[in-house]
């Protein structure tokens, strides 16, 4: 059994009643879990899997495959965002870009605690094209592809080709002070 502290990237319909649930953790890299029963009445997972949420994680590596199993979920306190709708398409570009920039069981400890930190960001301010700007920065560099000649999305987008759709529409919602 592992345990170790996540972030809940992402989370998708495996069964009527069961979710594969995608983690970005500090030890492992991105884990994919199963969770049966997770969306069952009286679940032990019920309001643990939220997007966003920071928990510490157990689960069971697999037989065969990259889909481990979750046994444990114990949600680090309040750490909700702000529920607006800029806050929310910001934490999901953050997401997607750590999603499509780590592998499965390969720990990158940086862009975990790049990613709290920008939770922590989230939690106190509302999310701005500077702030962005650095998450994207901070990214570039941890991957160890930041050209200090070109913005940081420039290196990025050499390595991944496309960025998420998200950054665009988030960049419309972003209202920088005067």
């Amino acid at each position: 059994m592992m345990v170790t502290r996540a972030i809940l990237l992402r989370r998708y319909r495996f069964s009527e009643n069961s979710l594969v649930v995608v983690w970005l953790t500090e030890r492992h890299g991105k884990v994919k879990t199963a969770v049966r029963s997770a969306t069952k009445q009286g679940s032990p997972f019920a309001g643990r899997l939220e997007l966003f949420t920071k928990a510490e994680i157990a689960f069971k590596e697999p037989r065969s495959g990259d889909l481990h199993v979750l046994n444990e979920v114990m949600v680090e306190g309040n750490h909700t965002l702000p529920a607006t709708y800029t806050t929310i398409l910001c934490a999901s570009y953050f997401a997607e870009l750590c999603d499509l920039f780590t592998e499965p069981m390969h720990a990158v400890p940086e862009i975990f605690f790049l990613l709290e930190r920008a939770w922590g960001f989230l939690q106190q301010q509302a999310p701005s094209k500077r702030g962005l700007e650095h998450f994207e920065t901070e990214m570039a560099r941890h991957l160890g592809v930041l050209d200090p000649a070109v913005p940081a999305l420039h290196s990025l987008s050499s390595v991944a080709h496309k960025l998420p759709a998200t950054r665009s529409l988030l960049l419309e919602h972003l209202v920088e002070p005067s």
